[in-house]
């Protein structure tokens, strides 16, 4: 181990006992010096390591705002009695578990650490938000950062909605059963944030001006009182509107690759009528964007007296369907959410086939959903074999389950952009 390796564990190690020393002062509640009142509770804290740990607290307690009293009672309005505890708790511990919080509460906490300029809290809030923004929170979530005026959680927000939401059907069936209202300034930001109008942007501003004038009392000749001053669809010329505030968009991530471990060969996956389809089940930990897949080419056919060529074409079809019901047994695929056809694509045999498309062509994976890869081949394939293999179901936060773990997989890895 390097010096460097052993003096910063050393140092995490350090911080460690001394966030339980700590720790155990703020729950003892010995030697206390102040107290906060918040939604009628009280939380008492040691002024030294709160000051030290943020300026707002240092400024209340030893400067220019500080109270003369011994024991000072702060009276907190804006932040919930759970998450200044949290705070607190981090100030003393330097941890958080985000596990056990919810979307909204990381939220609020964000706010406290912004509030009181805790900036590794900072950003180690905004990395929990977007780890567990989702399609069904991701308006709500859009509608804090608006309405609390939180610049950097907007910005995180908006980035993870262009992404993940702005272009993607599977989104757009999502909102159509499960509507989300927000407010006008919401929606002013959405539009303003949007190169172009997507599909799923002019339902959505048709449904919300819908919604919008049923809650004012009005009727549809009155849309246009609704829609005034949101820009781009309501006016019908959004690049003029928008060019002036709108952001740009998101940088895509970076194309990259995952591969799984080979541990031991098996029998062939044989194309025929009975066996025209190989499956493939995924589930990611996060959203990402599917951008292409590894598989086994054909094994060389043996044709005793032909002169073989060392190429032949692939034709193969891919759907991407999503399982119905998570949890035990195997619940049935829905219809397909993404297709990709491959046309007579030249392929060496007993080698790596890759297939790739652009990204306009990729297909979202939502970490709250499990998918069937389908491959599909049609008749002159028949009689052809693929050497499949057992190999790991997990890598990097991707699974991998193969539709029967004694006969291996073709599927030897993907190509994918991180979304979030």
């Amino acid at each position: 181990m390097s010096i460097s390796a052993l003096d910063r564990k050393e140092q995490q190690a350090g911080n460690s006992f001394l966030g339980r020393r700590y720790g155990q002062l703020l729950r003892g509640g010995k030697h206390t010096d102040c107290v906060f009142h918040v939604c009628e509770e009280q939380v008492k804290g040691h002024k030294l390591i709160l000051a030290a740990a943020s300026p707002v607290f240092e400024a209340m307690f030893f400067g220019p705002l500080q109270d003369n009293e011994p024991e000072p009672e702060i009276e907190i309005h804006d932040i919930s009695a759970a998450i200044f505890k949290v705070m607190v708790e981090y100030i003393y511990t330097g941890t958080v578990d985000y596990n056990g919080l919810e979307l909204v509460a990381c939220i609020e906490l964000y706010y406290a650490a912004e509030k009181y300029l805790l900036e590794e809290l900072i950003a180690d809030s905004l990395l929990a938000i977007t780890r567990k923004l989702r399609f069904a929170n991701i308006l709500p979530a859009l509608e804090l950062s608006v309405c609390m005026g939180l610049d950097a959680l907007l910005d995180v927000c908006m980035t993870f909605f262009m992404r993940c939401c702005a272009n993607n059907g599977q989104y757009m069936s999502h909102l159509k059963e499960h509507y989300v209202h927000v407010s006008k300034e919401c929606v002013k930001a959405i539009i303003a944030a949007c190169k172009e109008p997507h599909k799923l942007l002019i339902w959505y501003v048709y449904e919300w001006t819908r919604q919008e004038c049923e809650q004012l009392g009005l009727g549809p000749s009155d849309a246009d009182l609704v829609v005034h001053g949101l820009g781009g669809e309501s006016t019908g010329h959004w690049s003029s509107v928008t060019a002036a505030v709108a952001e740009p968009t998101p940088a895509p991530g970076p194309v990259l690759s995952v591969e799984r471990c080979y541990y031991k060969a098996c029998r062939p996956f044989t194309v025929d009528a009975e066996t025209p389809v190989f499956r493939l089940r995924l589930k990611c930990s996060r959203f990402i964007s599917l951008m292409g897949l590894v598989l086994n080419s054909r094994l060389t056919p043996n044709r005793l007296g032909h002169v073989l060529q060392p190429e032949y074409r692939e034709c193969l079809r891919l759907h991407l369907c999503e399982l119905s019901v998570e949890g035990e047994g195997n619940p049935p695929p829905t219809e397909p959410v993404w297709s990709h056809v491959v046309q007579n694509q030249s392929t060496k045999y007993n080698c790596d086939l890759h297939l790739a498309w652009r990204r306009e062509e990729a297909c979202v994976l939502n970490p709250e959903l499990s998918y069937e890869l389908q491959i599909h081949w049609d008749s002159s394939a028949y009689g052809a074999e693929y050497p499949c293999s057992l190999q790991s179901c997990q890598a990097d936060g991707i699974r991998f389950t193969d539709g029967d773990s004694f006969s291996g997989s073709l599927v030897k890895g993907l190509r994918y952009a991180n979304l979030v």
